[in-house]
């Protein structure tokens, strides 16, 4: 019966991740649904609340790439503690924010030292996980991303209810440093060291798992990743990922209560259910490009269709919900683009960490990065268009541009070429 019940040691590193991404959205969306009350309180107009949003973007995308490296060279275990921890301080010291210079200042530091969070974890999991189930590890990882958003913008909003702001923001901060002493104790970088290791997981990881370079033992090839047609690919496509997603990540409270009057307890309701979608469609989209890999022996279509697909969907989904005039209407169209974007993330960096391989975390910073940089654009633009039109109607269908867009670029991206052969 035991055995029945027992979760192998690679699944357990994968819901250790899992958790510490919803981490990640758990923090960054307890802003987004503070964001009425932090206007009113520190006087912000929507303007300002953008650029608020937008500096964590600003500094994670500065940072992004050094991280990605450093994770590299230092190995899983040392950074992610270290990018937990200080993000967790950086949430709690939010609350703290008298005015707004001090919101930009702890935001910008927030987003400087979660850098680098994403391209850890993943190739974390690359050391724990071969090709044929590495989008399926990399769609749970984004799954938790997804039910932490889903889970804290009504869990944000409930606290800010009883206990206001300030306090909300130190009981998130709270919440990752518990994980820091878990993961810090528990986490080994290479797996054949870990206590718990047994024969299975050894056969297992032997077999394609990425094992083959110790952190810090070879030099990172710069020349070739950035003058790669490959990797430039992946970056213009990755670009579209966050312009609709932060969108709804930070806007999405405060769209539905402007645009639609309905109460902060309905928007956040309704605010969650496109994150709630975007939980399953990860674990789908990764699993379901990992059957594609097995079922055509191609890893570059069974990346790439999926890829092109849900983007396509996205286009779909974002210019529909800009012409709804109902609230749950505008919602089950954001849905459908939710479901269709993350359909492609967990594909997009599988393919990444494939093209990758030892230096998985740094080409997947690099791909980041450009979803920071429309992380900036996309509060910013969300605002200027709401106050130059009256609504955020503009905004939903300049998203559904952009994917329209990079589902072209799913074209050029290529799986198949790792940085040994990359052009």
């Amino acid at each position: 019966m035991a055995q029945i019940f027992r979760v192998s040691l690679r699944n357990r590193v994968l819901i250790l991740v899992a958790i510490a991404s919803g981490i990640t959205y758990l923090d960054r969306v307890c802003l987004s649904a503070a964001a009425p009350t932090i206007m009113r309180d520190l006087r912000l107009s929507n303007m300002q609340m953008g650029y608020a949003f937008s500096v964590f973007a600003l500094a994670y995308g500065i940072f992004e790439i050094p991280m990605g490296w450093l994770g590299d060279r230092l190995g899983q275990r040392k950074m992610l503690t270290r990018i937990v921890a200080c993000w967790s301080a950086f949430t709690a010291l939010t609350g703290m924010a008298g005015g707004y210079l001090g919101l930009l200042a702890v935001r910008f530091a927030f987003g400087a030292a979660e850098a680098g969070a994403f391209p850890s974890m993943a190739r974390a999991l690359a050391r724990w996980f071969h090709t044929a189930d590495r989008a399926r590890a990399t769609g749970t990882m984004w799954m938790g991303t997804r039910l932490g958003a889903a889970m804290g913008i009504p869990l944000a909003t409930l606290l800010i209810g009883w206990f206001g702001w300030r306090f909300t923001f130190a009981v998130f901060g709270a919440v990752g440093g518990c994980w820091c002493v878990f993961f810090w104790r528990w986490y080994r970088d290479d797996p054949a060291r870990h206590p718990a290791i047994d024969a299975s997981d050894l056969i297992y990881l032997r077999q394609n798992a990425d094992l083959s370079t110790a952190p810090g033992t070879a030099r990172t090839p710069w020349k070739r990743m950035f003058t790669s047609v490959n990797l430039w690919s992946f970056f213009w496509m990755y670009f579209a990922t966050s312009y609709g997603f932060w969108f709804l990540l930070t806007w999405l409270p405060t769209y539905l209560i402007q645009q639609y009057r309905i109460s902060p307890q309905r928007s956040s309701f309704y605010a969650a259910l496109p994150l709630a979608v975007g939980a399953a469609s990860n674990v789908i989209g990764g699993a379901l490009s990992d059957w594609l890999v097995r079922r055509t022996g191609s890893l570059l279509w069974g990346r790439r269709l999926v890829g092109l697909g849900g983007y396509l969907m996205a286009a779909v989904g974002f210019a529909a919900a800009g012409v709804m005039q109902k609230p749950f209407q505008a919602i089950l169209f954001l849905m459908l683009a939710e479901f269709g974007m993350d359909l492609s993330v967990p594909v997009a960096w599988a393919a990444c960490l494939e093209v990758g391989g030892s230096f998985g975390g740094t080409t997947t910073a690099f791909m980041n990065t450009a979803s920071t940089i429309s992380a900036f654009i996309s509060p910013l633009a969300a605002a200027w268009m709401f106050t130059r039109f009256g609504s955020f109607a503009a905004m939903l269908m300049s998203a559904g541009a952009v994917y329209l867009i990079a589902s072209l670029l799913w074209l050029k991206v290529d799986a198949t070429q790792s940085l040994t052969s990359i052009r």
